[in-house]
């Protein structure tokens, strides 16, 4: 995504000036018959940047009605010579799907998220100055010992083997945990949703019964975790 003209101003855009000066464009890729597509990546890109300028101006919905909706087409607006754009063209945009991604997330649900955003997030530096990964580990050992000894009130006020009050270490974690929750819990439900949405689909397609489908994997997701072991260690590091 790249930004060339600043929102509060207007844009050479539209070859109307009422919607040059009123409206915020965004050009995609497409539009020619050799040239290059919209990906799945670039409408997911288009929708969250569609939901964020939605947020940011106060609307809780995006709907396409001509110029009544709130989001326009290029060949709508009186005045442009584009007839084609952004949809009718070769390789043209899927403007609804962007549209309805955009709603979804304003609705609550979130993109699908990636290993590299968990880890973005498994290695980000928190307000005290840690790692979320470290905060998590340190404070999941020492609650461990805390129950394993039976937490009164004389050990909630303990000094733990980090150097810090037990108190102290499950408020910190629990606030940046929270905030992990928060992040990642969204995007995650959203996979889980499209997924699902997937599967019902292809089964349809298929001739299969999705119910029967959906029971198959509930069934297989349940005998996993069932037989499913954590092992918890702790382990001395120089860092």
């Amino acid at each position: 995504i790249h930004q060339y003209v600043d929102e509060a101003d207007g844009s050479y855009s539209d070859a109307n000036y009422t919607s040059n000066n009123s409206t915020i464009s965004i050009e995609h890729e497409g539009g020619m018959a050799q040239g290059a597509v919209c990906t799945s990546a670039c409408v997911e890109a288009s929708a969250r940047l569609c939901a964020d300028i939605a947020r940011r101006y106060g609307w809780d919905h995006l709907w396409h009605d001509g110029t009544n909706g709130n989001v326009w087409l290029h060949r709508e607006i009186p005045g442009t010579d584009h007839a084609g754009c952004p949809d009718l063209t070769p390789n043209g945009l899927p403007y609804q799907q962007v549209i309805d991604k955009a709603n979804a997330i304003l609705e609550g649900d979130d993109m699908a998220i990636s290993d590299d955003d968990i880890m973005r997030i498994w290695t980000h530096v928190l307000p005290n100055g840690r790692h979320a990964r470290d905060i998590i580990s340190d404070a999941t050992s020492d609650i461990i010992r805390m129950h394993d000894s039976g937490i009164t009130e004389g050990q909630w006020v303990h000094t733990l083997p980090n150097g810090r009050k037990a108190r102290d270490i499950i408020s910190d974690a629990t606030s940046d945990v929270i905030r992990i929750h928060d992040t990642m819990i969204p995007q995650l439900s959203a996979q889980v949703t499209a997924l699902t949405a997937a599967v019902e689909a292809l089964s349809k397609a298929m001739g299969a019964d999705p119910d029967q489908i959906a029971q198959t994997v509930q069934q297989a997701v349940k005998d996993k975790l069932d037989s499913l072991q954590i092992t918890i260690t702790a382990t001395d590091e120089d860092d």
